[in-house]
């Protein structure tokens, strides 16, 4: 079995995903959607790639007369089949693909936009920005969001067990390494900031330039 197929996020059910993240105690769905609203209107990307796209949160903020190619790369196909169901009509350029950013740092585009909302702490930091760094054009923008627990457990408790399966292979990520490790890697921090969810935990947003 391969790392792809043997992932936890394959056990997961898009609707117990996205109920959790939309949970009242967790909130993380509707914060990530209003900040890649933001980055999106900010940044005005012709090409945008979405890593860990999931059911393709954010998607509805894309406005097609500006962005011309939209990229989501998912572990789980079944994620991705949901998210072409609710965008493919919608947004023309939209391509999907069934990838572990972990296995190879392949080149899909050169994007201008590169969305990583609450990736890194199932990928890691070296090879989530190996990736980016690959499908960056010159100048283009790499926005980071993680998660702060600030003293709560790392998968909050919503109600929805299934999404315990994917605890065992989260870490959180320490923004300070985050922000060494970009730096020497090329990439330019450009700003940061942080949005609070009803559970106590946060969410860190970075955005970072090539």
């Amino acid at each position: 079995m391969n790392k792809k197929q043997s992932s936890p996020w394959n056990e997961i059910p898009l609707e117990d995903y996205e109920k959790h993240m939309s949970h009242n105690s967790v909130g993380q769905l509707e914060v990530l959607n209003t900040l890649t609203k933001k980055y999106l209107s900010r940044i005005k990307p012709k090409t945008c790639l979405f890593l860990g796209v999931a059911g393709g949160n954010g998607l509805g903020n894309i406005d097609n007369s500006i962005t011309q190619n939209v990229f989501g790369i998912d572990i789980n196909q079944d994620y991705l089949n949901k998210a072409k169901e609710r965008y493919g009509e919608t947004i023309a350029s939209l391509e999907l693909i069934n990838f572990d950013i972990t296995s190879d740092k392949k080149v899909f585009c050169k994007a201008d936009f590169i969305w990583a909302g609450l990736v890194l702490e199932y990928t890691g930091i070296d090879k989530s920005l190996d990736f980016s760094i690959n499908n960056l054009q010159p100048d283009g923008n790499l926005i980071v969001s993680i998660q702060s627990n600030n003293g709560v457990q790392s998968v909050s408790r919503s109600g929805i067990e299934s999404v315990q399966k994917v605890g065992s292979i989260f870490q959180l990520i320490d923004p300070e390494i985050l922000i060494d490790k970009a730096v020497k890697m090329g990439l330019k921090l450009i700003e940061n900031e942080e949005s609070f969810f009803p559970n106590g935990k946060s969410l860190k947003t970075f955005h970072f330039k090539i």
